[in-house]
Order: structure tokens, then sequence, then C-alpha cells
């Protein structure tokens, strides 16, 4: 009973650490990461319609991956289809660099909720922030948008690959497994190394594991229970064409708010250590 009362408080203290201090940079963080997803965007398709897509089923993947995306990607994928050539390449230039600036920017932000979250007094100046950014970005980006990927599209994915080895392989029902362990794996090695740079001096890595799982749990049950709500809810009636738009800034928020819910739990645990050594 004890032990119950202590995890409730635990769970509450966590909540309040995340509202409503971070309430509003968790809405600028989202914001951020929307304007990261399309010049990604450009970088994937980009990879779709060069020689190695060309070689396998990867752009007719890519096609029809264009359904579950917003009116404005798609239209974007459209154009990357019709050119098909170089100038997809300098495009897709453009994407790395659109998408280096507004992924700089999402870290920046959470390593500032971190902060807030934390009660830190962070003395490093914009230029310093900017580069800390920058650094964590590369250092995450290829696990986080695996776990992206095979998190959104694993089913297309499990389709695609089921046609490309074979319906009757022997590893053919390992996928369904495979993807959610390799997604939840990707999501929590991005998690632990954005809770382990925000705060390099303070925490250590095996310190920031147990917000890392918990976040990685959360964003999995927000991942599947938004999807439902979705599937349920006639967005398109209200919204029309904006609808996926919609739907895509709010999964968005709702991701930033389950990291700084891991960041705040690390924090307690971070709490209760140094109460336990006073005593």
């Amino acid at each position: 009973m004890i032990a119950a009362a202590d995890l409730a408080r635990q769970v509450w203290r966590s909540f309040a650490r995340v509202f409503p201090r971070c309430g509003v940079l968790a809405q600028a963080t989202a914001f951020n990461l929307f304007l990261a997803f399309f010049p990604t965007l450009l970088i994937v398709v980009a990879l779709a319609t060069s020689r190695i897509g060309g070689k396998t089923s990867l752009l007719d993947l890519i096609t029809n991956l264009t359904q579950f995306l917003p009116p404005g990607s798609q239209q974007i994928v459209g154009q990357f289809l019709i050119k098909r050539g170089p100038e997809a390449w300098k495009i897709a230039l453009v994407g790395w660099a659109g998408t280096l600036l507004a992924g700089t920017q999402v870290m920046r932000m959470l390593m500032q909720g971190i902060h807030l979250i934390y009660e830190d007094r962070e003395n490093l100046g914009f230029l310093r922030r900017q580069f800390r950014g920058f650094l964590l970005f590369l250092i995450t980006i290829a696990p986080l948008l695996a776990a992206a990927i095979l998190g959104v599209f694993g089913r297309p994915l499990r389709r695609w690959l089921s046609e490309e080895i074979g319906r009757h392989s022997s590893i053919h029902g390992l996928w369904s497994i495979f993807f959610p362990t390799a997604a939840f794996l990707f999501a929590m090695v991005g998690l632990a190394a954005i809770y382990r740079v925000a705060r390099p001096r303070a925490e250590s890595l095996r310190q920031v594991l147990p917000g890392a799982v918990l976040a990685t749990t959360l964003w999995w049950l927000v991942d599947v229970s938004f999807g439902f709500y979705v599937r349920r809810v006639p967005y398109s009636i209200v919204y029309g064409g904006l609808a996926a738009v919609v739907g895509l800034m709010v999964w968005m928020q709702l991701s930033v708010i389950v990291v700084f819910l891991g960041a705040a739990w690390n924090a307690e645990l971070a709490d209760g250590r140094r109460e336990a050594r006073r005593v």
C-alpha cells in the first residue's frame, strides 16, 4: 500500500514538472518537428527516385505510402516522381538543409524543456545552444527516424518485404515481431541519447534509461491509441483536406509531451537518490 502511494506520488510529481511549465514549449517543439517533416520527406523520395530505388520496389512503396501523408506532402511526392532526375537531388540538398535547421531547433527546444523540468540554470550562449542542438540532432536522427518509420509504416513495409522475399519464406512470420521490437529499441536509444546529452555533467547513461524506457512505452501507447481514435473520429468532415495535417501535428505534440514526461521521471528518480544519500 505504501509502495503504491509512493508510486502515485511520483507519477503526480512527474506530471507537475511538465504541466504547465512545458506546455507552450511542447507546442513550439511540435511545430518545428512538423517543419522538419517535409524536408526529410524530400530526402526519402529522392532516395526512392535514385538508382537504388529504381532497382527495388522502393519507388512503388513510397508512391503507395502517399495516401497516409498530408495533402501538401502528397504534392511534393508527385513533383519528385515526375522529375526523377538530377533536379530531384538538387531539391534534396535543400531538404537536407531544411532538415538540419528545423531538426536543430527541435533538439534545442527539447533540451530547454529538460532543463526546465530539472529546474536547471543554463548559462550557455546562443551559439553554444545551437551547436549542442545540432550535434544532438546528428546523433539521434538515425535511431529516431528508424523508429518513426518502423512504427508508422510497419505494416506497409512488412507487405513490401513479403513481396520482395516471398510470402512462403520461413522468416515471414517473424516480421510482425521484428518490426515492433526494432522500433522500440531504436526509440529507446534515441531518447536515452537526448536525456544524456541534455545534462552531460549531471546524468549518466544508466540514470537516464528508466525515463527512456517509460517514454518509449508511452510513445507506443500514444501511437496505438491515437491511431484508434483517428480511424473512428470523422476528422475529414470538419477539416476536409487539412485533416491529415491536423492529425499529424497533434501526434507530434503528444510525442513531445511523452519525451518531457520521460525526463520528468528521471528527475524524480534523481531527487529520490539525493534524498536517500542525505538519510
